[in-house]
């Protein structure tokens, strides 16, 4: 009795990770909302909200007056979504110094806030 109560608990374990793996996998390929797929999305402010910047066909890209935008973006960076093929680094461009890493971003992953530390220092983004 003990034995089939085991082999039923394990059973059921290996029938929710098989779901749990088959939803990762699927939301994967479809990509984080509300970023397109296949697209570097950068947020001005937490949870994906203001002004947004998105790239598809670059590895790289600056905030100071970036691409089919309306002015300087630099230092103004909260959150990022990363549904690009490329692991994303974003840097901080310091003056007479190394550029300071920020943050890094696997793909088909998104950060809704970037930290402290980080917040609103955004310079420029490059895959790595």
């Amino acid at each position: 009795m003990k034995f089939r109560i085991m082999r039923a608990a394990l059973m059921m374990l290996a029938i929710l990770g098989v779901a749990v793996m088959s939803a990762q996998t699927a939301s994967a390929a479809q990509g984080t909302r509300p970023c397109p797929s296949y697209y570097y999305c950068f947020y001005e402010h937490a949870n994906y909200q203001g002004w947004h910047l998105n790239y598809r066909t670059t590895n790289s890209g600056e905030f100071n007056n970036p691409p089919a935008s309306s002015g300087d973006r630099r230092n103004q960076l909260s959150s990022i979504i990363n549904n690009g093929d490329h692991r994303i680094c974003v840097y901080d461009r310091l003056t007479a110094r190394p550029d300071k890493l920020l943050w890094q971003l696997e793909p088909h992953q998104d950060v809704p806030y970037i930290g402290a530390a980080a917040n609103d220092k955004a310079d420029y983004w490059k895959a790595c």
